[in-house]
């Protein structure tokens, strides 16, 4: 009897288990590999905004602001003496033209020293990888900077300062070469940044020295020879003078090598790309 009962019981739970309506199935669906790229960049580039203005009142304004400073600085130091001697440009221009693509470069390299370490907490997800940091921070750089430039000349347009845009797709053309060299520096200063430690010091003072011998405050057409064609070798030189050439056609052309230039960008991002791929496995093992 007692068998009966049991048996009676898991039939009326069957029966009533039959009679739940389920809910219709629906396959999970898998995002595509870009898909989940593009979510990983999302994410790095809300980070790297909140981390770079969220703690400044002024917020997205204060990029442009510090660059305008540092014109300004220059202007009242060096701006009676480089106007004498200033050739086919005016000199506000001349630094805006020089100043802040040069600052896009050396930003996008300098800050991927620390990367990794800045971004450990979301590097610990599998479908973030190191060179998403990378392309976040770079892009974002870029933005930032590309924005002051437009905005600054549009001021300097605005005060009556003569400017060719007849050329603009050659200003175009330097950006995005400049920020692919960049890009291509980021690459290697992360992994020196992994590893370096103290080698990773000094790289701040290396692009000092290049931010003096790149002719961003002072024309290198005052320079002698034979040091001259020393600056020459300097690959930066050839795509912020033609950047200049192509804003103040009246600007001396005839030492810019883009070629030059283009070369160096091609080896920069090689050897970058490969020596990322080289510690690719190391930088995951160290998540």
């Amino acid at each position: 009897m007692s068998r009966l009962l049991i048996i009676g019981a898991i039939f009326s739970e069957v029966l009533y288990a039959m009679s739940v309506e389920l809910p219709p199935y629906r396959p999970i669906k898998h995002r595509s590999g870009l898909k989940v790229m593009g979510a990983a960049f999302h994410a790095l580039l809300m980070r790297e905004l909140q981390t770079r203005f969220g703690g400044y009142r002024l917020g997205y304004l204060w990029a442009p602001l510090e660059i305008m400073f540092q014109v300004a600085i220059y202007l009242i130091i060096f701006g009676t003496i480089m106007t004498r001697v200033m050739p086919g440009i005016d000199y506000m221009l001349f630094l805006v033209a020089g100043l802040v693509p040069f600052r896009m470069m050396s930003t996008i390299a300098t800050r991927s020293l620390g990367a990794v370490e800045a971004n450990q907490g979301l590097l610990m997800y599998r479908s973030v990888r190191h060179i998403d940091v990378i392309i976040a921070r770079s892009f974002l750089e870029l933005i930032i900077y590309f924005f002051t430039f437009v905005l600054l000349l549009a001021i300097l347009f605005f005060i009556g300062i003569p400017i060719s845009f007849a050329q603009l797709h050659i200003v175009l053309f330097c950006w995005i070469t400049l920020f692919l060299f960049g890009f291509g520096l980021a690459l290697i200063m992360m992994v020196v940044g992994y590893y370096g430690g103290e080698i990773s010091k000094i790289i701040s003072l290396v692009f000092t020295i290049l931010y003096f011998a790149s002719g961003i405050i002072y024309s290198i057409h005052i320079i002698p020879e034979p040091y001259f064609s020393y600056l020459l070798y300097n690959p930066f030189i050839h795509n912020i003078e033609l950047m200049r050439h192509a804003l103040a056609p009246n600007y001396p052309a005839y030492h810019i090598d883009i070629g030059y230039f283009l070369e160096w960008t091609i080896a920069v991002n090689f050897l970058g790309l490969l020596i990322y791929k080289a510690v690719e496995r190391d930088l995951i093992r160290s998540k």
